[in-house]
């Protein structure tokens, strides 16, 4: 087989796993991701959660397993299209395929480190003398105006929980190396879907828009992690033809068919630049429309007519029906003159 044939033969066959491995690795992030160490940090109420996965240790283990499993699943769709890119242009960096694979790994890493860092916030809180957090409401209670109401009382309670919750989960010592994990993955996560929708895009494998969603998601996958993926399940279902209006050419043909540029007109269209003009004064042959007559020059007099005469009044005369003198140039010239010679005639 050619290369063409060996293209189009590997993306037929991994074409339903990547697809697959795609809505898979999204479902499993989004169902684990209200139990994982991610949600426990953004969570309000710190001190509460430590509490609650002391007691329910396996809940916190469990999510972040399933969320390490979804990261390495959406490593399968961005190596496939970034493989299908690569095999119809020549231009794409394909040493690259190493950071795709590495970013949703350090992602999955990333995440069981977490859960091991809130394990021992948790474990760490829970022998937080009392009397830290006594201390530290007792001294909000001295910087208000007057006695605050018990339900303010309760409020500089919690705050001040947290807050020593926080210490406790900062101190742990695997947050340095959770945090460093974090940032690489989430660095590579960006350069990837950026690099591989553009690519993508470029050779026909994608729709201007969903190549520049794609681009627009990874720019901002570090603050909207989630909604990036979102655009994961469009191109799993296009691996699989599952799209409404089906996958765009190239997929078929094995080889980059470009969207044409903004402005260009494709061949053989009405008006194209590709379609063969004839005159362009007269427009006869693809110029354009045109205008059938024919232009006469102001002033000029229609044939079988003598000059500042008329079609009844050939002899100056207006009437049209007594014939007489045909006038000179000098009488055509003053229109004064015409009328006394008429007057005198009558």
């Amino acid at each position: 087989m050619n290369s063409k044939s060996e293209l189009l033969e590997r993306e037929r066959r991994w074409g339903m796993i990547a697809g697959i491995a795609s809505v898979a690795g999204v479902v499993l992030i989004l169902a684990s991701f209200g139990s994982s160490a991610s949600a426990v940090r953004t969570a309000s109420g710190l001190a509460e959660n430590l509490t609650e996965i002391d007691a329910d240790r396996s809940s916190l283990v469990i999510a972040s397993i399933i969320q390490f499993i979804g990261w390495m699943l959406l490593a399968v769709p961005l190596v496939y299209l970034f493989k299908a890119a690569s095999g119809r242009s020549d231009q794409v960096r394909r040493a690259l395929v190493g950071v795709l694979i590495a970013a949703p790994l350090f992602l999955g890493i990333g995440g069981l480190l977490g859960a091991g860092s809130v394990l021992q916030a948790a474990t760490d809180f829970k022998d937080v003398p009392a009397s830290n957090i006594d201390a530290c409401v007792e001294e909000r209670v001295a910087g208000e105006t007057g006695d605050p109401t018990a339900e303010e009382r309760s409020d500089f309670e919690t705050e001040c929980a947290d807050d020593e919750a926080e210490q406790v989960r900062n101190d742990a010592s695997l947050s340095s190396i959770e945090t460093g994990f974090g940032l690489a993955g989430l660095f590579g996560f960006t350069i990837s879907v950026l690099y591989v929708s553009l690519w993508a895009m470029r050779v026909g494998l994608l729709s201007r828009f969903w190549g520049s969603l794609g681009m627009a998601l990874g720019a901002v996958f570090v603050f909207f992690t989630l909604f990036t993926l979102v655009w994961f399940i469009y191109i799993g279902l296009l691996f699989v033809g599952w799209v409404p209006r089906g996958r765009p050419p190239a997929w078929a043909a094995g080889e980059a068919i470009p969207w044409p540029k903004p402005g260009d007109r494709v061949a053989g269209s009405d008006g194209g630049p590709d379609e063969e003009s004839g005159d362009s004064a007269g427009g006869e042959a693809g110029g354009g429309d045109v205008i059938e007559g024919h232009a006469e020059e102001l002033g000029e007099e229609p044939d079988g007519l003598p000059p500042g005469g008329s079609a009844g009044n050939e002899t100056g005369n207006e009437s049209g029906d007594d014939p007489g003198e045909p006038l000179t140039a000098e009488q055509r010239s003053d229109p004064e003159l015409t009328r006394r010679k008429r007057k005198k005639r009558q």
